[in-house]
């Protein structure tokens, strides 16, 4: 280390306690390697990714025929192929919550072609909530998990059953195959409230009020075929499990947004 004399006396050379800037090594054979097999891995991805998205094309509508028309039999089949292997499940449809999550994207995108406007609040939360495209999308796909989340615990609680991961995941898993028509139907109810003029005055509450009366009745068809008993009892259990998620729903959005 050389020294140096400066007004303020004997003092370091800055120059040589600095190193040299490290050099560029450019372009290698290596460098050429790990970019040929981060692009293999990119287009790996890329086809897995549009086969999934072909696979949804076929199964979703597929599925949602089979929610809509037979809610019991798809009620039976979910707990068939929850007892599989993991990698062996639904490989002829697709996994519930995905299948909620995809009906509440339609309704979504249905709301964006009608251009219907967002509902605008002025709370931080409601902001947080609504204000932009993916809180929307996550803020729907909550509710309806709640309704789904609901609907599996009183079957637990009626089962007798304790609450954990194991036990909640196949009554969670049916509901939210039967919360998908009535995630659509309520889309529609509110693209036909958003234009009365077009639709009729009478559309939308048509509409909402069918789709209430589908959602209880195929929930009250899957309670008959998992545990049997009569419908009429069955569906007065349904129904007061409904009131109190509606509630519930109500009076927390109310309290995190008001």
């Amino acid at each position: 280390m050389d020294l140096q004399m400066g007004p303020a006396g004997i003092g370091f050379d800055q120059s040589a306690a600095t190193p040299p800037p490290a050099r560029d090594p450019g372009f290698t054979p290596r460098t050429l390697s790990t970019a040929v097999m981060d692009l293999i891995r990119l287009l790996r991805s890329l086809e897995e990714f549009l086969y999934e998205l072909v696979g949804w094309l076929v199964f979703y509508p597929r599925m949602f025929w089979r929610v809509l028309i037979h809610p019991g039999e798809v009620a039976l089949y979910t707990r068939r192929e929850l007892g599989k292997d993991s990698d062996q499940r639904f490989s002829d449809a697709i996994s519930p919550v995905l299948m909620l999550i995809l009906s509440v994207a339609i309704a979504h995108a249905l709301e964006m072609a009608l251009r219907m406007s967002s509902p605008r609040l002025s709370t931080p939360v409601g902001q947080l909530l609504f204000s932009s495209e993916q809180g929307l999308l996550l803020t729907r796909s909550a509710v309806f998990c709640v309704y789904a989340l609901g609907a599996a615990l009183g079957t637990l609680r009626r089962q007798r059953l304790p609450v954990n991961r194991e036990t909640l995941r196949g009554p969670f898993s049916i509901q939210a195959f039967i919360a998908c028509p009535f995630v659509v139907a309520l889309a529609l109810a509110q693209a036909a409230a958003a234009s009365p003029s077009q639709a009729g005055p009478f559309t939308a509450p048509a509409i909402g009020a069918l789709a209430v009366a589908w959602y209880l009745w195929a929930r009250m068809r899957a309670f008959v075929a998992l545990n049997g008993g009569s419908a009429l009892r069955a569906l007065g259990s349904v129904v007061v499990s409904f009131l109190l998620t509606t509630i519930a729903v109500v009076g927390l959005f109310a309290a995190v947004i008001l």
